[in-house]
């Protein structure tokens, strides 16, 4: 098809359609099933009159909240997607403090406690980050961060622009900055993630809470065998917030961590499963679709894995993160740690093809959107972790009724986001399971089933 004479594309463009091209047959196909929630769906919700609804509908009847409903999600799923971008910005805010790959200067850690040595570094990574930027060569965090700039409205020349991008960098990394302190000092107020950006980062710990629920599930006899399965919103990781690790080449982690657990636990074998992954991010859709196409050509994906041994890990948790992937790989040579990080335990794991060949991208937003499913088609089990903490109770109420729709009888839902009690759906929570990661860090995993019949059994 010829391009029309109006669009002109640059090199950072290019950049994104030669990593693009591969994948978008996959994700069209993938895509074809997915459809809005419609007003039929939620109603239970909406009429329950226990949740604050959207300002869209409030002092609205039925009749005119039926009418206007269409509009309304393809307008909020509009924004959802929007704050994807801002999720992006601080990711980008973490690189520039964290990052090796892009320069040797000294990191700008938690643990630095002089307020004048704190500007003076984060100054001098931001102008090398924009020095760097400005040619991102094949390392795929610059390349995704160069798009990122480029939708900014910023640019990388001439001197007078990339100056212009320093100052937004910087103003970008103080906000950042701010708002995890803020977090930090109120943990507890879920409030702080409604309008922040959909993170795309992600670590180990939220898979090892995962696997500890299941381990429950099955002792309490919610499940016993898992053909299909889905992951809302594994993320990528792209620089961890906390330790900012990004000398080895972008991977997710989430994925090949459930497989992982569904076969040490004999829920699952490798050739009798299927694992879907919903996400609205093109980033991470793109990057397991990549995976995925790799895979049928017998290329297997490799895991590169360091862990912060200060950070005060549980003895549970270490064991957890020395044997993560050791069912559906081999070790291999992890990559050397940069001189700016010293002192962190590594490893490395090769997936097997045919593992990473289980894996089924799909573009979806879980909150307003949901897969059209023939009941062989549903899933035993669906799986999302810091996703839904993203959105008000309304939008979580709704995003459960989307996860129920897409359950088998007997099927099971995981989640660390959810706390309240949500009216209109069926779904009904059979167990939370309390996971310390140290001392002072632990997660909440709550177990829903759709199973009328709930075991009672004694604690563990």
């Amino acid at each position: 098809m010829r391009q029309p004479p109006h669009i002109r594309l640059g090199r950072r463009d290019f950049l994104q359609l030669a990593l693009l091209a591969p994948v978008l047959p996959a994700l069209q196909n993938a895509a074809g099933g997915i459809r809005f929630l419609e007003y039929d769906d939620a109603e239970p919700v909406v009429r329950s009159g226990k949740l604050a609804l959207p300002p869209a509908f409030q002092n609205s009847g039925a009749d005119a909240i039926r009418t206007s409903w269409p509009q309304w999600v393809r307008a909020r799923d509009a924004e959802i997607r929007g704050r994807l971008q801002r999720g992006e910005e601080d990711t980008l805010a973490n690189f520039v403090l964290f990052g090796t790959s892009f320069t040797s200067l000294p990191r700008v850690t938690p643990d630095l406690a002089d307020p004048a040595e704190v500007e003076r570094r984060t100054q001098a990574r931001v102008r090398a980050f924009v020095d760097t930027v400005a040619m991102p060569g094949s390392n795929e965090r610059l390349v995704l961060l160069s798009a990122l700039i480029a939708r900014l409205g910023y640019s990388t020349s001439p001197a007078a622009r990339r100056q212009k991008l320093a100052e937004y960098i910087l103003q970008n990394v103080n906000r950042y900055v701010t708002e995890r302190q803020q977090y930090q000092r109120n943990p507890a107020a879920s409030d702080l993630y409604r309008e922040r950006g959909l993170s795309l980062d992600t670590d180990f710990r939220p898979n090892y809470a995962i696997e500890t629920a299941l381990a429950e599930v099955r002792r309490r006899g919610l499940l016993s065998t898992v053909r299909r399965a889905a992951i809302v919103g594994p993320g990528l990781d792209f620089i961890d917030k906390d330790s900012g690790f990004d000398h080895y080449p972008l991977q997710t982690l989430q994925p090949f961590a459930l497989i992982d657990s569904l076969v040490r636990l004999s829920l699952s074998s490798i050739q009798g499963l299927r694992v879907s992954v919903f996400d609205i991010s093109p980033s991470t859709l793109e990057h397991l679709s990549r995976a995925t196409t790799r895979a049928r050509a017998q290329q297997g994906y490799t895991l590169q894995l360091v862990l912060d041994r200060s950070r005060g890990w549980n003895q549970l948790a270490l064991d957890y993160w020395e044997r993560f992937a050791t069912t559906i790989g081999a070790p291999t040579a992890p990559l050397p740690l940069p001189e700016q990080i010293q002192g962190m335990t590594r490893r490395a794991v090769g997936i097997r093809p045919d593992v990473v060949r289980t894996l089924e991208p799909m573009q979806a937003n879980i909150v307003l959107q949901r897969a059209r499913l023939a009941a062989a088609q549903r899933y035993d089990l669906v799986i999302a972790t810091n996703v839904l903490i993203y959105y008000g109770a309304f939008e979580q109420a709704l995003a459960l009724s989307n996860v129920e729709s897409m359950l088998s009888d007997g099927g099971v839902f995981l989640t660390n986001d959810l706390r309240e009690e949500y009216p209109g759906v069926r779904l009904r929570p059979a167990a939370i399971v309390r996971v310390p990661y140290s001392g002072k860090q632990e997660e909440q995993v709550q177990i829903y089933s759709r199973s009328n019949f709930q075991p009672q059994l004694p604690p563990a």
